[in-house]
């Protein structure tokens, strides 16, 4: 079996009014005005096609996206607010 490291930095641009808060389930979350709470982490996305502008869909099974779930050992997510 190998490791797979993925990396993933997004910056988004948000709305002032949304807040981080730390969720009951011990979990960073984004409080949005309608509130909802979003966690942020990583969405597969698949394809059938090996050329340049395929079309990329994180639609599959959920067989499948449970088996990428389970192999996921450790996940560690940290975001934070920069005002400017």
């Amino acid at each position: 079996m190998k490791k797979l490291i993925v990396t993933i930095q997004v910056e988004l641009d948000i709305p002032d009014t949304w807040e981080l808060v730390e969720h009951p389930d011990q979990v960073q979350a984004i409080k949005m005005d309608d509130g909802q709470y979003m966690h942020m982490s990583f969405l597969p996305m698949m394809t059938r096609e090996f050329t340049e502008d395929a079309e990329w869909s994180s639609e599959c099974t959920d067989e499948f996206t449970e088996s990428v779930l389970d192999m996921v050992a450790d996940e560690e997510v940290y975001m934070k607010l920069e005002t400017h």
